[in-house]
């Protein structure tokens, strides 16, 4: 049996797709654990009047972390699927995985491709995660590019008694550290295929550069402090690349919103940790052009991007 953790907050307004996609699914042998990590909302209410067989499960407010690890203590199955309140599976995502862990007992987490969707529909954009994770030391892969979209995961529930739950003390990269752990003992597989729609929400917790960049810093801190193991396999040079990734990123939205100055000095450390990121001398040179001239030049790359449609 295969048991699906929906950890759930404030989201009445998605969780029925998001269990209308797990009660469409071709392979019938599951279960449904929601864990309500401390909802206001109607979540309870919606549940309990429409879906009378889920295992609903209402928790104080302590994160995502948390409420995934007290799904995995209840659940029932030998493997287990993750989705998020906002997501949604295609109809054959559980079946096509389930065959992969009966065919090979080493396989410790099999992930699919994902869609993306927001309000105005779905992407078939896709980021080409054979290319970006399955080539080359997936540990490192992971903990430079992510990329594993939760609500695609599918982990044998015995290896989490081998590599032990989530990180509680982390708020963003929790899932990263998962599935690296998991990497370094365990077979991981990828299902090329776009199975999960993927909800992209403006201003959510992963798309916000201040959140990430806090998150990522204290996952390599607890890397290094707590998995020896996961740090000697990445290598100090991985880990000043990621940190330069760090400082791309928190100047890129400086860039964004036009704070050159500030920007300056955070491409500047960007391409010290990695000279190798060219992105960053570049930026860093054109902070130093007039003002306008930067306007003009962003003006350009958006109705680039607009007749390309991205």
């Amino acid at each position: 049996m295969i048991s699906v953790i929906i950890p759930t907050y404030n989201s009445d307004k998605y969780i029925c797709e998001a269990i209308d996609s797990v009660l469409c699914q071709t392979y019938t042998d599951y279960e449904i654990v929601i864990i309500d990590d401390g909802s206001t909302d109607d979540t309870k209410r919606i549940i309990e009047d429409r879906y009378p067989t889920v295992r609903y499960f209402y928790v104080e407010n302590k994160g995502v972390a948390s409420a995934r690890n007290y799904g995995i203590s209840k659940a029932q199955g030998d493997l287990i699927a993750f989705l998020d309140a906002d997501d949604r599976w295609l109809p054959d995502k559980l079946e096509k995985q389930a065959v992969l862990f009966h065919n090979c007992n080493e396989l410790g987490l099999v992930f699919t491709e994902n869609y993306f969707f927001d309000e105005h529909g779905i992407s078939k954009h896709r980021v080409n995660k054979r290319e970006r994770l399955m080539r080359g030391n997936i540990v490192r892969n992971i903990f430079l590019n992510s990329y594993i979209v939760t609500s695609t995961v599918m982990v044998r529930r015995s290896v989490f008694d081998a590599v032990g739950f989530f990180e509680e003390g982390l708020v963003v990269a929790e899932d990263d550290n998962m599935w690296m752990r998991i990497g370094m003992r365990y077979g991981v597989k990828l299902l090329n295929e776009p199975l999960v729609l993927y909800h992209m929400t403006e201003g959510s917790l992963s798309r916000t550069s201040v959140n990430i960049s806090l998150g990522v810093r204290k996952h390599i801190e607890i890397i290094q402090n707590k998995y020896p193991d996961i740090y000697k396999c990445l290598g100090k040079s991985v880990i000043r690349r990621k940190y330069a990734d760090l400082f791309f990123d928190e100047a890129y939205h400086d860039f964004s919103q036009n704070k050159y100055k500030d920007a300056r000095s955070k491409f500047i450390k960007s391409y010290l940790y990695y000279p190798f990121k060219f992105k960053s001398l570049l930026y860093l040179t054109s902070t130093y052009l007039p003002s306008g001239t930067i306007e003009t030049i962003k003006e350009t790359k958006r109705r680039m991007r607009l007749h390309r449609g991205i």
